[in-house]
């Protein structure tokens, strides 16, 4: 379940950096998006451009790993972009993450047309897809089936969420990264440099995003669907909320999430009959009217960080 965790979990983290700093962020989705089809094409290059013995003609012959770089990049520029309009000029953040998210949808259509002659899918490319990361764990009797999916991005989805709980509650930089989502000015007052954490938190926000959509694209699949990530950015961003804007409390809303995708999986390949009561269409939808209601129940007894997407210039009032 954690594989289909691992773009929520991700992602939703993300959120968790960029709000606690006081950074609206529901760019995730186009930021997802943008990772995706990055980390593929970077993967392409590095076969097609780089690889000195197959010449550049064989796209599976690349390194997944120049995917993950690429899909780095792009969330790094994507994260300035985000932070430069939301903290330097002081914009509206709702306003910015919707037209990063537009952006992407037909950006990377148009993208995927220019370098791979389609606006369905990309041609397959080397990735972390059934490629363990500790496969001498995985032949392990019992539990090697659990490392048998463990690829890097699993991995990652796995202890980040712990990492980030403890650079945010216990080291003086998580510290002052809340301080800056909680009250700015006091933060400010106290030589705090409110826009430098904002604009790191942004482009780590933008870095955690983009892994979330090469998870999607190089490390489940190997390729770029222009489906992609379907919703997935919108399901972090109710994970966060439902986990209380707390690294570990978005990890297990993540999963609670997928738990729904998880059923809708074993609901087609192993309980096919129900297909004949239930239309298909339902199961499609359950992630996304799991999301709903869950959201619909919660969100009003949510409470985000103070500062939480209100813009701060200097000189500002107590």
């Amino acid at each position: 379940m954690l594989q289909f965790g691992t773009p929520i979990i991700l992602a939703g983290l993300g959120g968790v950096m960029c709000e606690n700093a006081g950074v609206v962020n529901i760019a995730l989705e186009g930021i997802m998006r943008m990772g995706g089809f990055f980390a593929v094409l970077g993967a392409y290059i590095s076969s097609t451009k780089i690889d000195p013995i197959l010449g550049g003609k064989d796209p599976l012959a690349g390194n997944p790993w120049v995917g993950i770089l690429f899909a780095i990049g792009i969330g790094i520029l994507v994260g300035l972009l985000h932070a430069y309009i939301s903290v330097s000029l002081r914009g509206n953040q709702i306003v910015s993450g919707v037209a990063i998210n537009v952006f992407a949808l037909g950006g990377m259509t148009f993208f995927l047309e220019r370098y791979f002659n389609t606006t369905g899918h990309s041609p397959s490319v080397a990735s972390f897809m059934n490629k363990p990361l500790l496969p001498h764990l995985a032949k392990l009797p019992i539990v090697g089936e659990l490392f048998e999916a463990m690829n890097i991005f699993v991995f990652l989805a796995l202890i980040l969420p712990f990492v980030i709980h403890f650079y945010l509650y216990y080291t003086p930089w998580g510290l002052r990264h809340r301080s800056v989502g909680e009250h700015p000015k006091a933060a400010d007052t106290l030589g705090i440099n409110v826009y430098l954490v904002r604009y790191l938190a942004v482009i780590a926000s933008g870095i955690l995003a983009a892994l979330a959509g090469a998870s999607m694209s190089i490390g489940q699949l190997d390729l770029f669907d222009n489906h992609m990530p379907a919703g997935l950015g919108f399901i972090a961003l109710a994970a966060m909320i439902f986990g209380k804007w707390t690294p570990i409390g978005t990890f297990f809303a993540a999963l609670f999430f997928t738990l729904a995708t998880v059923v809708q999986i074993y609901i087609q390949t192993s309980a096919p009959q129900l297909l004949n009561i239930i239309p298909r269409g339902f199961f499609l939808a359950l992630p996304y009217i799991l999301t709903l209601l869950v959201l619909a129940g919660f969100v009003g007894r949510a409470t985000p960080p103070a500062a939480d997407g209100i813009p701060y210039e200097k000189g500002e009032k107590l």
